[in-house]
């Protein structure tokens, strides 16, 4: 009878914790992927931000005007500036989500000359040594602010999935009148796998991150019409000005 109840017990402690853990997992997947998403937006960020030195934004729009009256000919991109910002923030990235993924800070000014084209070939077991990125409550599962605290702190560790995928997107809005406006983007996105200790999971975090932007003033017209409908402008004549 001993026997029986100890065999009992056994397997409802070991079928409660595992249906404990099959509760707890989504959530602290959840959580997981939050806490990844913010540091991988806030490493582009940084990382793309401490590259575009100043005087970027004015020298990558080249403005051609007239000598004679200062209207604007012709607007063009900096595609040497553009291509060689591209390369580097693009590594920058790369360099950033690598000592992130080391569980390392960057430090302003810091030198970011690593190696980026080493071949990623961490294993899981090597990703769990490695220092964690952030350390989740265990009391965050139950949604409660009083428990939210409390409990053991579970490790969250991240590595990136295949290279950095970088790309600039340009963007012309037009304004009244003869106004136009010169966006530039760079658009990243990474793939992501979260390892959590009984657990991993993958995600993609995608942000566009503004780097230049300017404003040209073309020449205004003598008579501008904004009708939508297409109609004739209405003119005035002088009857003084009418041959008799």
């Amino acid at each position: 009878m001993f026997m029986v109840t100890f065999v009992f017990f056994i397997i409802s402690t070991f079928l409660s914790l595992w249906i404990i853990n099959k509760g707890l997992e989504p959530k602290l997947l959840e959580i997981a992927e939050a806490k990844t998403d913010q540091f991988a937006r806030n490493a582009i960020f940084e990382a793309v931000n401490k590259k575009i030195g100043d005087g970027l934004n004015e020298d990558i729009i080249i403005i051609d005007e007239n000598e004679s009256n200062g209207y604007v000919r012709s607007v063009q991109w900096n595609m040497p500036l553009i291509n060689r910002t591209h390369y580097q923030t693009h590594y920058r990235v790369q360099q950033y989500l690598e000592r992130l993924e080391e569980g390392k800070a960057v430090e302003p000014g810091e030198s970011l000359d690593i190696d980026v084209d080493q071949e990623n070939g961490t294993t899981q077991e090597e990703l769990l040594e490695k220092p964690q990125i952030a350390r989740i409550p265990l009391g965050q599962v139950t949604n409660n602010v009083l428990l939210s605290n409390l409990g053991p702190k579970i490790p969250v560790h991240f590595a990136t999935i295949g290279d950095v995928e970088s790309q600039v997107i340009a963007k012309v809005k037009y304004h009244p009148i003869n106004n136009t406006m010169y966006q530039l983007f760079l658009r990243v996105k990474v793939n992501l796998r979260i390892l959590l200790p009984f657990s991993t999971d993958t995600t993609t975090v995608e942000t566009e991150i503004p780097i230049a932007q300017n404003t040209v003033h073309g020449d205004v017209p003598d008579f501008y019409n904004n009708s939508e409908n297409g109609a004739n402008p209405s003119v005035e004549i002088p009857f003084g000005s009418l041959p008799n």
